[in-house]
């Protein structure tokens, strides 16, 4: 794969889990996100200067060099910094959306394949992750004080993905010609 010959950078993440928020940063040649978690022979992340916090209370439970991170186990997780972003391997449709993934709440925009109906678009995403740009998520306790992201990625099998009634869908008409200076991710 080209990523092999990227230079090293590093991503400094706030990954969720059930209870916990573990800071730290990864040392990694892919430039997205998505691409990172969804790779196919992934099973955990390896994160260096690493943080566990309790999720309720916020309180820093214990400090690490580095720390190997399940992806299985990870409910979201987003960069603390912005992140160049890459072109998107295939054309998909945004659409808005509301993610459950108790017990966090997650909106913003997700992007489905082109298919006739909106039914068979979400049938068809089949990534470990899903990507939602323009997101803000909060614990369900707290939906007056939302985290505000540019991307949060979600662990696919652990949430519910909830589109409004009112969302309009192009069908498989194809994409609009993409530029990619305007590509969210």
């Amino acid at each position: 794969m080209l990523d092999t010959f990227a230079p090293v950078s590093e991503m400094p993440l706030t990954i969720m889990t059930s209870r916990l928020v573990i800071e730290g940063t990864i040392s990694t040649r892919v430039r997205r996100l998505v691409d990172l978690v969804n790779e196919a022979a992934a099973v955990h992340l390896i994160v260096h200067d690493a943080m566990f916090m309790d999720l309720t209370s916020g309180s820093v439970l214990y400090r690490a060099a580095y720390a190997q991170l399940w992806l299985d186990d990870m409910l979201l997780l987003h960069t603390r910094e912005p992140v160049e972003s890459g072109a998107q391997r295939t054309p998909k449709q945004p659409t808005p959306a509301t993610l459950m993934v108790a017990p966090f709440v997650v909106e913003g925009t997700i992007h489905l394949p082109f298919e006739n109906e909106l039914r068979m678009a979400l049938d068809a995403y089949s990534d470990r992750f899903v990507a939602v740009t323009d997101a803000r998520y909060w614990l369900n306790a707290e939906p007056d004080s939302p985290i505000s992201a540019d991307l949060v990625v979600v662990n696919h099998h652990r949430a519910h993905v909830a589109i409004a009634p009112d969302v309009e869908w192009s069908g498989a008409s194809g994409p609009p010609p993409v530029d990619a200076e305007q590509n969210p991710w």
